[in-house]
């Protein structure tokens, strides 16, 4: 498996290039009589879920006859992830797939995700967005003027530092660790002792290199293939937080589709999800294996060092649970039968 560095680039630069594709785009479509739309990420080209766009993007023309010609820019390429949902806002671009917790600053309905360890494994996660919750979690997008398509996901956060390996809150004190620029996670690595530094993901690997921080969380799979294993090589599996993203379209673009039209770009998008949620489950042990035939360790905590991370993030319930959705934060932790953070809400 080939992987390749993120791209660094400047937001000016970034919305310069969208604005720039959207207008090459609406040309080209009214030339063929298409709807383009123009599919920007962060994530690497050779990670599952860049493989899965290509093949939402192809599925889309094949089921749509042609009608609709989804082109893709992975890699940053369109910008960071907050500029890219602020071009999808303003027409620049019609999609994109944010992890959940940079849209939450989008839509605070879904701050209730950037809690810690909300969900003990994949299936409880899947289980409540895929029901009426995460449905509810969707549609409040669109007082953002963003249509949510589907859950897709990045998977569980895990850490990787460039010096020793961690296994207990204590081991982190006074350490910079990337985050994303994200309130909430923030407050966390700074309540578990850490010093937290938000930086856009494309600047991520230079930081790591140039010792700007000593560590980053992130999915194994999108550590690795954005190369932040390389100066991080010393990885634990802490799975402090569950992060899904959405397939985000346009809401002024798909209100001005077909109902058909409409139905193919959701339909296609759910299926392009559970494509995400398979080869990431299949992935995993291969991604393992990978970072520790390049020299990387990866820790497994024990029940007890688990323990000791979940019990540290309990003031982050008690002091912020008043300031999202309580209700909605109060309805996921009991459908993932999460008893201790419930009581620290109550």
């Amino acid at each position: 498996m080939k992987y390749e560095p993120p791209r660094l680039e400047s937001k000016t630069t970034a919305l310069g290039l969208a604005a720039a594709v959207a207008a090459g785009a609406l040309w080209a479509s009214a030339a063929q009589g298409q709807q383009t739309i123009t599919f920007g990420h962060v994530i690497s080209t050779n990670d599952t879920q860049n493989e899965a766009y290509e093949w939402f993007a192809e599925t889309v023309e094949e089921r749509s006859d042609g009608r609709l010609n989804v082109e893709v820019y992975p890699d940053s390429q369109l910008g960071g992830e907050r500029e890219l949902i602020e071009s999808v806002q303003a027409g620049e671009i019609q999609m994109t797939a944010p992890s959940v917790g940079v849209l939450s600053n989008f839509s605070d309905s879904l701050k209730v995700f950037d809690f810690p360890y909300i969900f003990e494994d994949k299936e409880t996660a899947h289980q409540v967005l895929d029901g009426e919750i995460g449905q509810e979690l969707l549609a409040r997008l669109e007082d953002s003027d963003l249509v949510g398509l589907a859950w897709g996901e990045n998977g569980f956060r895990n850490l990787a530092m460039a010096g020793d390996t961690i296994r207990t809150p204590s081991d982190l004190s006074g350490q910079s660790i990337r985050t994303m620029e994200v309130p909430l996670h923030i407050e966390y690595w700074d309540t578990v002792g850490a010093s937290p530094t938000p930086l856009p993901f494309p600047e991520v690997f230079t930081s790591l290199q140039q010792g700007v921080v000593e560590g980053v969380e992130n999915p194994y799979e999108l550590l690795h293939s954005a190369r932040f294993t390389e100066p991080a090589d010393h990885l634990t599996e802490t799975r402090h937080i569950y992060d899904p993203e959405v397939l985000l379209i346009s809401e002024a673009f798909y209100d001005g589709l077909s109902d058909e039209d409409q139905e193919i770009l959701r339909s296609t998008a759910v299926d392009a999800a559970e494509r995400i949620r398979t080869a990431k489950t299949e992935l995993g042990d291969e991604v393992i294996s990978e970072i520790e035939e390049a020299g990387g360790t990866v820790t497994q905590l024990t029940g007890s060092e688990r323990q000791e991370w979940k019990e540290a993030a309990i003031p982050i319930y008690e002091e912020n649970a008043d300031s999202v959705d309580t209700e909605m934060l109060r309805a996921i932790l009991e459908a993932a039968e999460n008893e201790m953070y419930l009581k620290a809400i109550q």
